[in-house]
């Protein structure tokens, strides 16, 4: 009966292990997408930096329409600084996404533990039952056999 106990506790464990394998691969992959987006907001900010150098050199060369001009230039780094915050977003988002992944996974994983551990008590109980049994049984018919009980 043991065996079999950790026969399946095993391939329980075994099942558990590639489970595990393929969630570090998916967070793996998440990494890898953090890290992009880490170097997009990089490169929109060394971009941004340099629409700014652009800028300035625009404004010594510009004289009366320099103001529509700059009204635009606003805007562009109004919509830069927009898509570097729904950039920061996403990744806040995302991380906290996987923080609450990551903790129901280990709630569930610890729940399914006990429960195993549970069944494994249980069933260690029941056999040591059985065997005590088994044991009064050899010795009762022992003890007949050779005539110390009576009929």
């Amino acid at each position: 009966m043991a065996i079999q106990i950790e026969s399946d506790l095993k391939d329980i464990l075994l099942k558990m292990d590639n489970k595990l394998d393929r969630l570090d691969g998916k967070i793996e992959q998440v990494k890898e997408e953090v890290t992009e987006i880490k170097i997009s907001i990089v490169e929109l900010k060394k971009d941004n930096q340099r629409l700014e150098e652009k800028i300035d050199n625009t404004d010594k060369k510009i004289d009366a329409s320099g103001k529509n001009l700059e009204d635009k230039i606003d805007n562009i780094a109004k919509s830069l600084e927009d898509k570097i915050n729904n950039t920061d977003n996403k990744i806040d988002a995302t991380a906290k996404s996987l923080e609450d992944k990551i903790d129901a996974i280990d709630k569930n994983l610890t729940d399914n533990i006990q429960n195993l551990a549970k069944r494994v008590d249980n069933s260690e109980f029941i056999n040591r039952g059985i065997f005590i049994g088994l044991i009064v049984t050899i010795l009762g018919g022992f003890a007949k056999f050779l005539g110390i009980i009576g009929n």
